[in-house]
């Protein structure tokens, strides 16, 4: 069975900015793990690149964030 749906332009923005603060948030846990061991087994540099994920995610959910909001 295939469905089909139509989606405007600010709907798939909500549905991106939802995902990609899902993800921020996720990274965020993961800061506060002791070694989250994620990009690397050194807890100081996979830290390190955690939180360039998260400063990457927020100027991007500041791109995507409602101006309306």
């Amino acid at each position: 069975m295939n469905v089909s749906i139509q989606l405007d332009g600010e709907q798939i923005s909500r549905m991106v900015y939802a995902d990609l603060l899902e993800t921020r948030d996720a990274f965020v846990e993961d800061m506060e793990a002791d070694a989250p061991c994620i990009f690397s087994r050194n807890e100081v540099y996979d830290k390190m690149l955690i939180q360039k994920h998260i400063d990457a995610l927020d100027v991007i959910l500041e791109w995507y964030r409602d101006p309306s909001a």
